[in-house]
């Protein structure tokens, strides 16, 4: 049996009193990727961030840890700026996050204009240093999307069915790749044979520009 079948099989009980906790650590317990919380104005909450709404100083604040930030420009042209927080332990798992801070394509331009040190990456995508001001002021920008990616676990589509639910649509990317779109939780996975998954969250609200975006980018490493 793998670790993932084990992991899946097992009840969270069980895996945690294999650590000698009588009660398992609210930490534990918390924070873990298929916790989704839909909130009444619509939103969603995951990992103590909300999409759209939480800033990046915030989120700062709520995980603990700074983020190495840069930004990138697409083969296509698109222009993001990411912070890229390395391996995090999220509940029990361990996990690569990367938040894409929300700004207009004005307020990018004008950081590209600023910006230093273009680095071309595997994907085709450039990646560039920001200006010391521009790092300043995207304390204050609203995370647009969070990007998660498993460091250990392998979330099968068994595992996916199990804590996730079955999803809206699946979508072939090609041969052992396929994304599972779930637009009521905000949240688009990208399931894979042979590499980590990739689970990308945004607002509910957001998931149009989400679902737009895969339809005419491939999944990028994180290591690019």
């Amino acid at each position: 049996m793998t670790f993932r079948t084990a992991l899946a099989a097992l009840p969270l009980a069980l895996l945690l009193a294999a650590c000698g906790t009588a009660e398992p650590p609210a930490e534990a317990t918390h924070n873990l990727p298929w916790q989704v919380e839909i909130l009444p104005g619509g939103q969603s909450r995951v990992f103590g961030i909300v999409p759209g709404h939480t800033t990046l100083l915030e989120a700062k604040r709520t995980l603990d840890k700074k983020g190495d930030v840069n930004l990138f420009k697409s083969s296509d042209g698109t222009l993001s700026v990411e912070l890229f927080y390395g391996k995090t332990q999220l509940g029990f798992l361990d996990a690569y996050l990367i938040a894409e801070a929300g700004g207009d394509e004005l307020q990018l331009q004008a950081m590209l204009e600023r910006a230093s040190n273009p680095k071309a990456q595997p994907s085709g995508a450039w990646r560039y240093d920001l200006a010391v001001e521009d790092i300043r002021a995207l304390q204050d920008w609203p995370i647009r999307s969070l990007t998660y990616i498993p460091a250990a676990v392998q979330f099968d589509a068994a595992f996916l069915e199990k804590h996730f639910g079955l999803p809206a649509e699946k979508r072939p990317i090609d041969e052992g790749r396929e994304y599972w779109l779930y637009p009521d939780k905000g949240l688009v996975v990208m399931l894979a044979d042979k590499e980590r998954e990739i689970l990308q969250y945004v607002a509910p609200a957001d998931f149009g520009r989400l679902k737009e975006q895969i339809s005419r980018e491939k999944p990028r490493s994180i290591f690019d």
